[in-house]
């Protein structure tokens, strides 16, 4: 056998040799963070994706025409009320939600929960917008009000978000600094059961104050004017909550909310639209951001074949279709009253009392903390 002879390994090889090694490690070490990254990834999309319901996609006839989506987007967010253990839940929330991307605005419509949505649509007896979520034909209840707000108002619905009213108790109490809201008003509750009353606000004012008092005051309808003063102090909770998350929110903060927040929500979106659209929401000027409660007449009515007395409201369809073509409709041609489906006069029945027309109210975000701070 022929002796092997050795070769002495040359100064360049070494170098070329050492070279590869770390060339090797380097790729390895970049296989496993990449690796890491795509499994933390995976992970958080896996766990947040998991905290919420995922509900069926809107049909295309309804969403925004392809050649604006790049433009605007529009959302109807809802809070869910399962009060005192009832199975059928009532959007206690109703808000439309126009994001003008283009324009960089936000626009939101409070619509309230005893406007009168027409006989043609189911909503358990009660003829009012509220009803329409829990007594429709869609198996995703949602949907049988996307569809209402799309025939009724002529307007588009891109996406959705439901809330369970619990998801408030929950959102507040996380705030680890303490909650502050501006109450305009004193908040007195009522004990539907025994009628007894307790104040929980004296004054107008800023409060620190936990979930469960947020929704209290949040869902409170002890006043004169019932859902007209609940939507005023609505509209300084919204304030609040922008202005509370906007100046104090943090990248752990965010994480928190994910993980106990989004438990109580269904919506067609993946998190990561959520997220992109917060992203926008807080890139909005205060000034750029507009509540808006169209006019509405109040009446106190017996409906045809019934007994029992029910408060209602119904839109002032001119002053509608006035806002809706101001505010969100951007960049499409605007609609008449007269191709509004929504009523214009109450139900059929006795009129007990007429509480007139209430007129409509469109402020700011910067306008109504600007007015609290005086």
């Amino acid at each position: 056998m022929a002796e092997k002879k050795q070769r002495r390994v040359t100064e360049s090889e070494k170098r070329r040799h050492r070279k590869a090694v770390k060339r090797n490690r380097f790729l390895a070490k970049l296989g496993i963070f990449a690796l890491v990254v795509c499994l933390v990834v995976f992970g958080v999309n896996k766990f947040i994706s998991s905290r919420y319901q995922t509900g069926e996609q809107i049909d295309n006839d309804i969403k925004t025409a392809d050649d604006l989506k790049d433009k605007v987007v529009n959302v109807l967010v809802c809070g869910i009320d399962y009060e005192r253990g009832r199975d059928l839940g009532m959007t206690d929330v109703i808000m439309y939600v126009t994001l003008d991307v283009e324009g960089n605005k936000v626009s939101a419509m409070q619509i309230p929960r005893d406007v009168y949505i027409g006989d043609d649509v189911k909503t358990g007896g009660t003829k009012k917008i509220n009803g329409v979520y829990a007594h429709g034909d869609e198996e995703n209840q949602i949907m049988n009000l996307v569809k209402a707000i799309n025939d009724k108002l002529e307007l588009k619905v891109d996406h959705y978000v439901t809330l369970d009213m619990d998801a408030l108790v929950e959102m507040v109490n996380w705030i680890d600094w303490g909650f502050e809201m501006y109450v305009p008003c004193e908040i007195v509750l009522e004990d539907k059961a025994t009628g007894n009353t307790k104040v929980l606000i004296k004054e107008p004012g800023w409060y620190t104050l936990t979930g469960e008092e947020v929704q209290l005051i949040v869902r409170n309808r002890n006043y004169r004017s019932a859902d007209t003063q609940r939507a005023e102090v609505q509209r300084y909770f919204y304030a609040s909550l922008i202005k509370n998350f906007t100046e104090n929110l943090t990248v752990s903060d965010f994480i928190k909310v994910m993980n106990r927040f989004t438990q109580y929500l269904t919506t067609d979106m993946h998190w990561t639209k959520i997220a992109s659209m917060a992203k926008f929401g807080f890139s909005v000027d205060f000034n750029d951001m507009t509540l808006i409660k169209p006019a509405t007449h109040g009446y106190n009515v017996i409906y045809e074949g019934k007994t029992k007395e029910l408060n209602i409201q119904h839109f002032v369809k001119e002053d509608l279709a006035e806002t809706l073509n101001t505010y969100f409709r951007p960049y499409q041609d605007p609609v008449s009253a007269d191709q509004l489906e929504i009523p214009g006069a109450p139900p059929k029945g006795e009129v007990t009392r007429d509480w007139g027309v209430v007129a409509a109210s469109t402020t700011t975000i910067g306008a109504l903390l600007a007015g609290a701070q005086q």
